[in-house]
């Protein structure tokens, strides 16, 4: 989308002998220690545009016939997309394989933890007054939230050794056009509690049912649970329901041709013997069948090396969506609805598309997402809390794609996610945004050897035919309002 490049003065329009000096400045600090951060931060920056600038025109007088021939000639040709790498096989890694408990535990919040026994599922359709929370990423039922926050906010609300139940809203998630002023999020209930040096206290919670909740009965400012909130703030919430329609043809008993369901070349006329014998279409009987779907999502997650697929087909509708890297507008169409078979369905129509993890900031791309792959047992993307509190969704990847990253600070392992691991913080190396993290084993035989966590607040998950902005373009066009600014 080059349609902001209207807004800039005619003399930088390409062609034009400034755009391609960039161009070549930004292909030369790609490739260099600090890539486009370092180049943008010296301040003898504009004096090399120039003398670039009149470096080529130097060379234009000299060798005008090269240059008409070059100017017939495309300046940017356009590059087909780059193939999908071959497929990474942690197995084929020498070592002792990582444990795939240890992240789930959240063991960096230290060894004395513990247990809030209860696990408590409020009545569908009822109405509760509960403490509620903000929360900047999407929590589906099942997934785990662990955070930091003041004990006091907590203890006088934890009778007994009963969890305490409070309610989690999202921002992102937009409500309906017809209904603007509803909240939606989920019950989280608190399983384990440990203390700190700070005066604050570790909590692991566990996301239970969705909920919405009305604006209009909020009692105080609400808080982001991950920015340390220091008063409380009370609502009103509505637990939401989930229908489920089991496959119709499950419940039509076959009698003595039954003998032919499990026989691999009967079972299609065995299918046809079943929708025979009842009064529902074949349409119908399909819409609700979600066999097949989770058969083909299975497949889908064998690369990932994810074998903790739940059975319960409510529970497998929301571990779905988190394994399977669903883009944002599909991640909310499948929490709004109470339908757990339309939740199916709507999982099932993206299960052909291939995606890629883009820089939400300057859309370049970083990564395929058939290179997640499971670092904890709750799969591949996990809520993480680092030592000042702030929570991160986290998606792990075997590798990033080539130059599209840059490192910041030192590599350390304290408060490290993955035990064993040092973590880094690495950049995107277009616009030098914080995207996540590198992970390498400090200990001995250790496997993988180096992976990657993609932070979900600094990526966005799109299609690989997205047209998006190029991060190299982008870097472009930003250099070229610098100057322009500068020499206006």
């Amino acid at each position: 989308d080059d349609s902001d490049l209207e807004t800039l003065p005619r003399w930088m329009i390409p062609p034009n002998r400034h755009i391609s000096a960039v161009e070549q400045m930004v292909a030369q600090a790609r490739n260099r220690d600090g890539g486009i951060a370092a180049l943008l931060n010296r301040d003898n920056f504009l004096q090399r545009v120039r003398s670039m600038v009149f470096s080529q025109e130097r060379r234009r007088s000299r060798t005008s016939d090269e240059t008409s021939q070059e100017e017939a000639e495309p300046s940017n040709p356009v590059l087909p997309p780059p193939p999908a790498p071959a497929q990474v096989d942690i197995d084929m890694e020498e070592g002792v394989h990582f444990d795939t408990n240890l992240p789930a535990e959240h063991s960096y919040f230290g060894t004395h933890l513990s247990r809030v026994p209860g696990v408590d599922y409020l009545e569908v359709g009822s109405t509760h007054h509960m403490l509620i929370f903000l929360h900047q990423h999407i929590l589906f039922p099942g997934e785990v939230l662990p955070f930091m926050i003041d004990g006091s906010m907590f203890d006088d609300d934890m009778p007994g050794l009963d969890g305490l139940i409070f309610g989690v809203g999202f921002p992102l998630m937009q409500p309906p056009e017809n209904n603007p002023h509803k909240l939606y999020g989920v019950t989280c209930q608190i399983y384990e509690r440990g203390e700190s040096d700070r005066e604050l206290v570790f909590y692991k919670s566990r996301a239970l049912q969705r909920i919405v909740i009305n604006c209009d009965d909020i009692q105080g400012p609400p808080h982001y649970i991950a920015r340390n909130p220091t008063t409380k703030c009370f609502s009103k919430v509505k637990v939401l329901p989930e229908y489920f329609l089991p496959e119709p043809l499950q419940t039509v008993d076959m009698g003595s041709m039954a003998r032919f369901r499990d026989i691999p070349s009967m079972r299609d006329q065995y299918r046809r013997f079943q929708l025979a014998s009842t009064p529902w279409p074949a349409d119908a009987c399909q819409e609700y069948a979600f066999d097949d779907i989770v058969e083909r999502a299975r497949k889908k997650l064998e690369i990932h090396k994810i074998n903790t697929m739940p059975k319960c087909p409510i529970q497998l509708s929301f571990w779905l969506v988190r394994n399977l890297h669903l883009n944002e507008k599909m991640m909310r169409l499948t929490f709004l609805t109470d339908s757990v078979n339309t939740r199916l369905q709507l999982i099932g129509s993206t299960l052909k598309e291939e995606s890629f993890f883009y820089c939400r900031y300057c859309n370049s791309s970083l990564a395929h997402c058939s290179d997640l792959f499971a670092m904890s047992k709750h799969g591949v993307q996990t809520q993480y809390c680092n030592s000042e509190g702030y929570i991160h969704e986290t998606n792990t990847v075997y590798r990033v794609r080539q130059h599209a990253i840059g490192y910041s600070g030192e590599p350390s392992t304290k408060f490290s996610w993955f035990p064993g691991y040092q973590w880094h913080s690495i950049l995107c190396k277009f616009c030098a945004q914080h995207v996540g993290w590198e992970f390498k084993a400090v200990q001995p035989n250790l496997a993988p050897k180096v992976f990657f966590g993609l932070a979900g607040s600094s990526v966005r998950i799109g299609g690989a035919s997205e047209n998006t902005v190029n991060g190299s373009s982008f870097v472009v066009r930003n250099m070229l309002r610098l100057i322009s600014d500068e020499m206006e």
